[in-house]
């Protein structure tokens, strides 16, 4: 079903987890960030959240935030598009794909990653670059968010992939998703931090991830050990930071795409593909 037109986040002192009667079918999720935890729902449940968080002994409410669904996704409308040579569809959408592209159904749920960002749109492209160049088939993807870049992953090729992911929500739109695509056999989803898991051995390691996160990557050396890298998530003047980082290690840049100002990298290690 189509994502409510607005959201209702209630900011909480603490970090919480929701008892069932208030986690009804207008629940949409609980982001913990730190040491404060956002509950997100379809319609308001100021009072309801107020009482609960009042019989909590180490928890304080804060604030309700209320703000458009289509702004939380950027602003873009949520609907069917095509890039790279997939057709990205919402599961609420019937698929119309162009000859020859790829069909990805989604679900953006509240995590980041509805195919309309520009890193995704590069990372896409990137993708396609490496596939087109060698069939890389164990796939890390490190910070999943929405699965975007694990199903198209699999649609090029591999199996299996790696997908980690730190955030709750985002964790469980991934799951959906690779559900969604008929795909969850062929996935191994880890709630995790990126970086306890950058070792494992792949062909292809994806990260569209922060900068600081991607810097601490590059730290470990047995990151460094797959055959194709695709980095993203550079914004601005940080890609100056993070390319000096990159002729710091034993890899090589390939390629860099730029979209308003968001960069993706694909880069070049001298790992097994597998």
């Amino acid at each position: 079903m189509p994502p409510p037109e607005k959201l209702f986040i209630y900011e909480i002192e603490g970090r919480v987890y929701p008892p069932d009667d208030l986690t009804g079918n207008d629940f949409l999720g609980c982001w913990r960030e730190g040491d404060y935890s956002y509950l997100f729902f379809g319609n308001p449940k100021e009072d309801q959240v107020k009482a609960w968080v009042a019989t909590l002994t180490d928890a304080r409410y804060s604030s309700e935030n209320v703000m458009n669904y289509a702004d939380w996704e950027g602003g873009q409308p949520l609907k069917a598009t095509s890039m790279a040579g997939f057709h990205l569809c919402p599961v609420w959408e019937t698929p119309a794909p162009g000859p020859g592209e790829t069909v990805i159904r989604m679900e953006p749920g509240l995590a980041f990653g509805s195919g309309y960002h520009p890193t995704t749109r590069t990372c896409l492209e990137l993708l396609r670059r490496v596939y087109a160049a060698d069939t890389p088939r164990r796939v890390l993807d490190l910070g999943t968010g929405t699965g975007i870049l694990a199903l198209a992953a699999l649609a090029l090729g591999a199996e299996p992939v790696i997908a980690v992911e730190y955030n709750e929500l985002a964790m469980r739109t991934a799951a959906r998703n690779f559900k969604h695509n008929q795909r969850q056999g062929q996935v191994h989803l880890i709630q995790a931090d990126a970086r306890h898991f950058a070792h494992l051995p792949a062909g292809l390691a994806l990260a569209n991830i922060h900068l600081d996160v991607l810097l601490d990557l590059l730290d470990i050396p047995a990151f460094l050990n797959k055959d194709w890298y695709i980095f993203s998530g550079i914004l601005g003047a940080q890609l100056e930071v993070f390319l000096k980082r990159l002729q710091e290690t034993p890899l090589n840049e390939v390629a860099t795409l730029d979209e308003n100002m968001w960069f993706s990298v694909l880069a070049r290690g001298g790992g097994s593909l597998e």
